[in-house]
């Protein structure tokens, strides 16, 4: 059985950046032969060139530019073992690396941080869009993520990611504060057909799509008002009287302010929401999964 060895990895790397096989033994302080030797198995291992040399130089074949990102997320991840084990023989802290979506991470990574600290890891944060951490995650240059999902699609995953379902986040519709139908208890999304509605930069934005299959079939076309993907913006958007809208749960305090200009109108009769999901890496010690998944479900409402 042919057996892929890291320095393999290494090999196709260093020709990678250094543009020929001379140059990455001069790198990493090999003969040349050695770094030809360990490409041969790499082409033995894939059954087809990983470099191919001419007179300007050498570069990687098709088979050799589809190994590079792998060899960098193996190779990335041999490093942050060797140096996990390193520390935990050392008595010191593991590094843990955690991506979340913008909106959670007000609320969520304080207690998450306290936790994991608590438990002897040093987290590194990630923040980013749900395409984006599943991307790290797939590089394994993620140990878990917090992300939304829109119920009924879950994301696809691979590579062995674990999903765990934390809750379902709902959408709170926001108006401004001397609204006439703020404070009057709940409310049908079409007593707001005539409102403007801000909603996010991307037509595509899932939450938006929810939100406007909900008010064409509540029989209104929502007015358009001003655009933002940032609900601090947003929120001072509902104050200004540019529009109502509709944000998620992480995204609105607990406790309303009444100084910030906004009120919020409980929906009846309609239910938006999204998925908050844990993914998780194989390699994550199924133990830190539950604590990652615990902190966030009691912070939810911090």
């Amino acid at each position: 059985m042919l057996v892929l060895d890291l320095r393999q990895l290494l090999a196709l790397r260093a020709v990678a950046v250094h543009g020929s096989v001379l140059a990455a033994a001069e790198a990493l302080q090999w003969s040349q032969p050695t770094v030809s030797h360990h490409l041969r198995g790499l082409e033995r291992v894939t059954g087809a060139p990983v470099i191919a040399s001419s007179r300007s130089g050498t570069r990687l074949t098709v088979a050799g530019r589809l190994w590079l990102p792998h060899a960098e997320a193996i190779l990335d991840r041999a490093d942050r073992a060797r140096a996990d084990v390193a520390k935990a023989l050392e008595g010191g802290r593991r590094r843990l690396r955690l991506g979340i979506f913008p909106t959670a991470a007000a609320r969520l990574l304080p207690g998450l941080v306290r936790a994991l600290a608590e438990a002897d890891h040093d987290t590194r944060v990630e923040e980013g869009e749900l395409h984006e951490l599943t991307a790290l995650l797939g590089r394994m240059a993620l140990d878990a993520a917090i992300v939304f999902e829109r119920p009924g699609d879950p994301t696809r995953l691979g590579g062995g990611i674990r999903r765990t379902p934390l809750f379902r986040e709902r959408f709170s519709l926001i108006v401004p504060a001397e609204h006439p139908l703020a404070g009057s208890g709940p409310r049908r999304l079409r007593d707001f057909r005539e409102e403007r509605w801000i909603l996010g930069i991307s037509e595509t934005d899932p939450g938006d799509l929810a939100f406007l299959a909900a008010a064409r079939f509540a029989g209104f076309e929502p007015l358009p008002g001003p655009r933002s993907d940032d609900y601090r913006v947003v929120a001072a958007y509902v104050a200004a009287g540019l529009g109502v809208a509709l944000v998620p749960e992480l995204a609105v305090p607990d406790r309303p302010d009444p100084q910030s200009g906004v009120a919020r109108v409980e929906l009846r009769g309609t239910d938006l929401s999204r998925e908050i999901t844990l993914l998780t890496a194989p390699t994550l010690d199924p133990a830190i999964t539950e604590l990652i998944a615990r902190t966030a479900i009691e912070h939810r409402a911090a």
